[in-house]
Order: structure tokens, then sequence, then C-alpha cells
């Protein structure tokens, strides 16, 4: 059998080992694939947006109740 080939880290050019997936000099992902986080600011907002108009939904039926 042959000698696997030497990898060396995209980042930094350490040597990394046969199966080694993150470069323990710098960090970097060598061999993994690090998956892009999801955007969720539009999602949060129309959440935040949600709760706000049912706050204010309660706080008008109070309102309502009280003055009665």
């Amino acid at each position: 059998m042959s000698a696997p080939a030497s990898t060396r880290c995209g980042a930094c050019g350490a040597q990394l080992g046969e199966r080694q997936r993150w470069c323990l000099a710098c960090g970097t992902a060598a061999l993994t694939l690090v998956a892009t986080p999801r955007r969720w600011a539009r999602a949060g907002a129309a959440a935040t947006l949600l709760a706000l108009l049912a706050l204010v939904g309660i706080g008008y039926a109070i309102a309502a109740v009280v003055s009665s």
C-alpha cells in the first residue's frame, strides 16, 4: 500500500492528519463544510409584531371590561 498523501491546512499551511477534519493550529475547517447560519431576522420581527398586537388586544379587552 502507498502512504496517504499529506494534507495541509488551506488557511495556515499546517500539516493535517489522515482523517483530521479541523486544523489544530488555527481552528479552520479542513475537510468539513460549515453550514451558513439561517437568517431568522424577518421571522423574529414578524413574531415580535404578532406578540405586540396580541398584548395590545389583551390590554384593550381588559380596559373594556374595567370601564363597563
